[in-house]
C-alpha cells in the first residue's frame, strides 16, 4: 500500500529574509525619529560600562597586599 505524502508548509528562506529586511526597516525608522533619545541612551550604556569595567579591575586586577606573616 503506498504512503500518502501531504505537503506541510515549510516557510521559505526567501520569506524569512523578507520579513527580516521589513523588521529591520521598521527599527531603522523608529531610530531616524528619535536620534536624540537614541544618543542619550548610547551614553547612558556607555557610561555604565565603563563603570562597571572600573569596578571589576579595581576589585580583581590591583594589587593585593602582602600578608604580614612572619614580620617582626
Amino acid at each position: 500500500m503506498p504512503r500518502k505524502v501531504t505537503k506541510i508548509s515549510v516557510p521559505k528562506e526567501e520569506d524569512a529574509l523578507v520579513e527580516e529586511v521589513a523588521r529591520l526597516d521598521e527599527e531603522l525608522k523608529i531610530m531616524e525619529e528619535h536620534p536624540d533619545q537614541l544618543a542619550a541612551s548610547e551614553e547612558e550604556v556607555q557610561e555604565e560600562m565603563k563603570k562597571r569595567d572600573r569596578e571589576y579591575k579595581d576589585e580583581h586586577l590591583h594589587s593585593i597586599p602582602k600578608p604580614r606573616k612572619h614580620i617582626r
